[in-house]
């Protein structure tokens, strides 16, 4: 009690104290009018500016770059300079510290093969009657892009050098104007289709694309009086009946100079040469046969009409692909380039912008296991996978381990012989399996319509493979776009990674779309000292 009696004595005391001292007049602080004016503005400037970022957050574009690091974050309409590379999210990923990283280019914009602002038919193109009534039947209503651009001018019968991204049907958009050109040839000349003269040859760099070419050629036949013919490597040439001929030949670079050779086929009635896929035909490795069949079929450049008749004078150059090397004039010095015309779509060596596209910081020894647990994530949500290799040695390897995984796998690489690769993509393409491991063999021009998850288990060479292999989804005609996740591993790796974010950051074309596989192989025997070099003098080309 007497404690705390004190204690209710001491806080009486405490409080008459402080009524006393209140009830004293004090020292009164103010403030000059001119610094409270001045205080009330910088209220009203932060007021303004917070409501001006409100307006922005809510204003801004759809997200183009997202990552863990939120400040890294990139909306489409923001500021990019290609010199601010601090702000890349891959700006540290040579340092091991960044292993773990991670960042996606989100989908941002509508499939740019898809020409939505204009109405046009193939009909309106100058295509028949009766190839229109086909393709509609096919379902294939309204061309794209390229082939809005490409079949007026390939009817006219002038060479030309077509580029547009990948999947955006340029099979179609040459053979639509080469059938017609077929049929008006027979029937003012009253020809016949020929046994070993074709009116048309198209050269593709391997096997699967040839069948598929073929295939879309076939499809065509019901209604059109025109005979394809295909063959590959392994193959017998006229392996039917001699009697029946053929007006267009599909085939392969080794396999056209064999039958060449043998005069089983000749190029007296050679009207049209197509040469698909041609940034991988016009490569250092493939230019010598290229230039070894033109001799053979003496090609005679030429896109001059009979007045009277109509007629193509000549041969009509076709070159198509999704990349093309900025060295195509030196590549092609035996043909007339600068005569040719130029038909190029507005998304050619852009990013695909409805594309998800991830890239992983990863360790090399994590990669194994983060590739099992990706593809059986993906056979959970019945996504058809394609897995890529840089090299025939890597894509045997991860067909071992995904089957050891319980995983059912087909491989596809230029290590296995022509019965092995017979039949392999299309297993993969109907459906009989869901994941394929191969090298960029199955990166060019294949029709991966079925494909939903691409994984670069290696991370591409060259951009230029790095853009095809992105292709084999959101092509045309598909339901779901797709998505694509990448390994990035090594120091050499890094440096395509800042081009292909820079790239989207900028909304522009990657830079350094050259695609060589001489140089690709002649890289691959540098020491690794060597490379590193090579790093070091690229890094000081990106950042001086």
């Amino acid at each position: 009690m007497f404690h705390c009696k004190n204690g209710y004595l001491i806080s009486v005391r405490w409080s008459s104290s402080i009524k006393s001292i209140m009830n004293e007049d004090l020292p009164r602080i103010t403030c000059p009018q001119k610094l409270q004016k001045e205080y009330q503005k910088y209220q009203e400037k932060q007021f303004k500016q917070q409501l001006l970022s409100k307006k922005q957050s809510r204003n801004r574009g759809p997200m183009v770059i997202s990552c863990k690091r939120r400040n890294y974050n990139y909306h489409k309409g923001d500021s990019f300079s290609e010199y601010d590379v601090q702000k890349l999210v891959s700006f540290g990923w040579k340092n091991k510290k960044r292993v773990g990283d991670s960042f996606s280019i989100v989908p941002f914009s509508d499939n740019p093969s898809l020409d939505i602002g204009t109405d046009i038919s193939f009909s309106e193109l100058g295509i028949n009657e009766k190839l229109c009534a086909g393709l509609q039947e096919m379902g294939i209503v309204k061309p794209t892009s390229i082939q809005k651009m490409a079949i007026p001018t390939l009817l006219t019968g002038n060479s030309a050098l077509c580029t547009a991204e990948t999947g955006s049907g340029k099979t179609l958009a040459y053979l639509l104007p080469t059938v017609e050109w077929i049929l008006k040839h027979r029937n003012s000349m009253n020809m016949k289709a020929n046994s070993n003269s074709p009116t048309s040859v198209v050269l593709t760099p391997n096997r699967e694309l040839t069948e598929q070419v073929m295939s879309v050629a076939e499809s065509l036949t019901p209604y059109s009086n025109f005979f394809p013919y295909s063959c590959v490597g392994g193959d017998r040439l006229l392996k039917r009946d001699v009697s029946m001929p053929f007006d267009m030949l599909i085939t392969t670079p080794g396999a056209l100079i064999k039958h060449l050779r043998t005069k089983r086929v000749n190029g007296y009635n050679l009207r049209h040469f197509v040469i698909d896929e041609s940034d991988t035909l016009l490569d250092d490795s493939f230019i010598s046969d290229l230039h070894t069949i033109f001799q053979m079929l003496k090609v005679q450049p030429g896109n001059e009409i009979q007045d009277d008749v109509q007629l193509l004078q000549g041969t009509q150059i076709i070159l198509t692909s999704a990349t093309m090397p900025v060295s195509v004039n030196k590549a092609l010095e035996f043909l007339p380039v600068d005569n040719m015309a130029k038909i190029t779509t507005q998304g050619l060596h852009h990013l695909q912008p409805h594309v998800m596209q991830k890239f992983l910081r990863i360790n090399s020894q994590k990669k194994p296991e983060k590739l099992v647990e990706l593809v059986k994530q993906s056979l959970e949500l019945n996504e058809p996978t394609l897995v890529f290799a840089n090299d025939n040695k890597t894509s045997f390897y991860l067909y071992k381990l995904l089957s050891d995984n319980g995983i059912t796998c087909l491989r596809l690489n230029s290590d296995l012989n022509n019965d092995q690769r017979k039949g392999v993509f299309q297993k993969f393409k109907s459906g009989f399996c869901d994941v394929l491991v191969a090298t960029d063999i199955a990166s060019r021009g294949l029709d991966t319509t079925n494909v939903q998850h691409v994984i670069n288990y290696n991370f591409p060479t060259f951009i230029s493979d790095y853009i095809h292999r992105v292709g084999r989804v959101g092509r045309v005609g598909v339901k779901q776009t797709g998505h694509v996740t990448s390994f990035v591993t090594e120091k050499w790796d890094v440096e395509l990674v800042w081009k292909i974010e820079t790239a989207a950051r900028k909304k522009g074309k990657l830079a350094g779309v050259n695609a060589n596989i001489k140089e690709k192989l002649d890289k691959e025997s540098l020491s690794e000292n060597d490379q590193f070099d090579a790093v070091f003098v690229e890094d000081k080309k990106l950042f001086n």
